[in-house]
Formats: structure tokens, C-alpha cells, sequence
């Protein structure tokens, strides 16, 4: 294992340089290509639940919307007919209300038979007017039939025709001109106004796509693992990503690793969740969706592991090997196990106690006394 030159002269013409072995922080990453999503939990496709057309778009395409913003209002003949059976179906309750107390009233000159009808006509109406409320509140409308029992049939018309409409709609065409026809769409959450398929006039269906909202102040980072990289990635593991074009970085964690591989790829999909992008995101400069990029994921890291160059590690054959001064122009092969790779730097995993510390390896021209080496076994017929 020992390679003798026969000069230093020759050790200088042979470009053998030793370097130190230091002990420095090391870390090893998997490079992979990724792109920049929505987060699934904070976009929203905005629907009419009833069929209608739009009647005014209040927000457009990159607005900036609060929570329970009025977004646009469609004008549609089922809102109207529900508003109506509302109050049909108060009247209606009241009305047997009324009736029960009058019999309750004359009980003993009443047979118990109409008592009982009573009663369970007021349970039926009851029912009925539970039922119209909630048709109102699946709709989105804050409706609740006990403020509306103590208002006459007038206050009762007008509200229920304007109800869920803010003060300046009203105003613009006026209390008694307004349809009772409107249904609102709000903001389900502070975002942007991404999507938007609405014009007036245009004839929407139930659950069909109108307006699309998204909170771009948290976004998702997709990227795809190679497979033979798959194994040491995991949750909580940091993530640096660079989107293309951009001199920015992004520094975020693992937070999703998926169960299966891309069966047409072959990679595996792991998502990092990119918090603090900005209220509105794209307005900020922050990360845009649909921009490609790449990231490096975190496998493991040593604090202060013992490193070598790249170039001072040779393979002869079998093992893995380091140059050690061992004279004024000798050199000795050390059998050594690497570990981590961190760019120029590999770690060298120390666990033979009875060895000496490495303090000194060779480094530039160490493949030149590798040659030696197996030059000299070869003419001394060994292995």
C-alpha cells in the first residue's frame, strides 16, 4: 500500500499536492425539478346553486377580495320562489298558530279530536317553515324566521326582496324596483380573484364554474423525486427552491410525500407548503402558479464531519481509498469509508479507534499515484 516516487522532483512533476482534512458542516440534497401550485385548501370555484344569469359582477379578474365580499349577484327565478315560500310558510304557521290557541281557548266545548288536528297541523307548518328557512340559509342568505314574526306583511316583503344585498345596490336601482330575484356570491376567504367566467347577461347553470378565488398567501411547491432518491426523503426535511428566471429563494420544509410513484415519470410527488407569500401574492412579487423551478431537499447534515476534496477519493478495485504522507516522497494508501457528498467535499466516516487521526490526504494528483499503485501490484503479481 505504500507508493514510493523517486525524487521530490518527481512528486512535483507528478502534480501531488496535499491538502488538510478539515472538519466542516456538511449536508446532502436531492436536486429535483418542481412547479408552483395553488394550495387545494385555499381555492375556491365559486357557483350559483340555482340556474340564472349573472346580473352585476361587483370584483374582476386580480382583485383583491376580504372574506364575505360581494363578489357579483345573479338574478334567478328559484331565489324568488323560495323567498316567496318563506313567507307563505310563516303565514301558514301562524295561522295554525292562531287557530290552536282559540281551541285551547273553548276546550271543554270542543271534542279532543279537533284539538289533536290542530296541533299536528301547527307541527306541520312548523316543519314547513323550517324547511323554506333552510332552503334560504343553504343558499347563503342569514334568514331566521323569528325576526321576521314580529314584522308586518309589508316590512316582511321589503326585507326578504333585498335581503343579502349591501346598502349601495339597493340605492343604485331602488328599494321598490329591485328584484327579489338576487342571489349573492361572497368571498369565502381573503384572496385574489384568479378565474372569472362571468358576464352579465350570461346564463348560468347550477355548480357551474363562475369565479374562482385563491389565497395566494400560501402556495405549494410540487416537486418530483427520482425514484432512486425516494428512500431517503422525508416529512419536515428543509426545502430550498428557486423558481426560473428569478434570483430569489424560497426556504420551506417536506410538509407531503406521496404513497405512489408517477407510474408514466417514474418519480416520486413530495409538496413543501411556501407560507408568508404575500396578502395578495402576485402583487407582492411573490411565487406565481404554474412557475417551474428547482429544489433541493435536505436528506441529512453533520455538524462538523471530517471532510476530504472529491478528488483525494480514488476506488482501486475494491475499496475506497486516501494518499497519506508516509516519507519525503512516499505516499500510503488508506482504506477509508465515505459518507456524505456535499459538492467539493466528501465525509470520511472514521471507525477503526486504533488508526491515526487524518490530518493530511493528498489531494490533486491522487490518481496518478492510484495508477502507480496498481502499476506496482501488477509487477509484483498480486491482487
Amino acid at each position: 500500500g505504500i507508493v514510493r516516487l523517486s525524487s521530490r522532483d518527481a512528486v512535483e512533476k507528478a502534480g501531488s499536492e496535499v491538502v488538510a482534512a478539515d472538519r466542516r458542516f456538511l449536508s446532502e440534497e436531492v436536486v429535483a425539478n418542481g412547479v408552483v401550485a395553488y394550495d387545494e385548501r385555499r381555492i375556491a370555484q365559486l357557483s350559483a346553486r340555482v340556474p340564472g344569469a349573472i346580473w352585476r359582477v361587483e370584483r374582476h379578474l386580480g382583485d383583491v377580495v376580504q372574506r364575505g365580499e360581494l363578489l357579483l349577484f345573479v338574478d334567478s327565478q328559484a331565489v324568488g320562489a323560495m323567498k316567496a315560500a318563506f313567507l307563505n310558510a310563516l303565514v301558514s304557521y301562524e295561522t295554525r298558530q292562531t287557530q290552536l290557541a282559540i281551541l285551547e281557548e273553548v276546550r271543554g266545548v270542543v271534542m279532543g279530536r279537533q284539538l289533536r288536528e290542530a296541533a299536528a297541523a301547527l307541527r306541520e307548518a312548523r316543519n314547513q317553515l323550517t324547511n323554506a328557512e333552510q332552503a334560504l340559509v343553504n343558499l347563503g342568505f342569514d334568514v331566521s324566521a323569528a325576526e321576521y314574526e314580529p314584522l308586518d306583511d309589508e316590512t316582511r316583503a321589503r326585507r326578504i326582496r333585498t335581503l343579502g344585498l349591501p346598502g349601495h345596490v339597493v340605492d343604485s336601482v331602488g328599494a321598490e324596483r329591485i328584484t327579489s330575484n338576487l342571489l349573492p356570491l361572497v368571498a369565502p376567504f381573503d384572496g385574489v380573484v384568479v378565474g372569472r367566467e362571468a358576464v352579465v347577461g350570461e346564463v348560468v347553470a347550477p355548480a357551474q364554474p363562475i369565479i374562482d378565488v385563491a389565497n395566494v398567501s400560501s402556495m405549494l411547491v410540487i416537486l418530483d423525486v427520482a425514484k432512486e432518491h425516494a428512500g431517503k426523503v422525508a416529512t419536515g426535511q428543509p426545502v430550498r427552491f428557486k423558481p426560473d428566471g428569478s434570483e430569489r429563494q424560497y426556504e420551506t420544509t417536506v410538509s407531503w410525500i406521496n404513497t405512489e410513484v408517477n407510474p408514466t415519470t417514474r418519480t416520486l410527488q413530495v409538496r413543501a407548503e411556501v407560507v408568508g407569500n404575500g396578502t395578495a401574492g402576485i402583487a407582492d412579487g411573490g411565487l406565481r402558479a404554474n412557475t417551474f423551478g428547482r429544489g433541493r431537499i435536505e436528506v441529512a447534515h453533520r455538524a462538523a464531519a471530517l471532510t476530504v476534496p472529491v478528488r483525494s477519493l480514488q476506488w482501486d478495485g475494491g475499496r475506497w481509498i486516501v494518499f497519506v504522507p508516509a516519507g519525503e516522497a512516499a505516499f500510503a494508501a488508506r482504506v477509508v469509508e465515505p459518507g456524505l457528498r456535499d459538492g467539493e467535499y466528501v465525509e470520511i466516516v472514521e471507525h477503526d479507534v486504533a488508526e491515526p487521526p487524518l490530518r493530511e490526504v493528498v489531494g490533486t494528483g491522487s490518481h496518478v499515484l492510484k495508477s502507480q499503485l496498481v502499476l506496482d501490484r501488477l509487477e509484483a503479481g498480486t491482487p
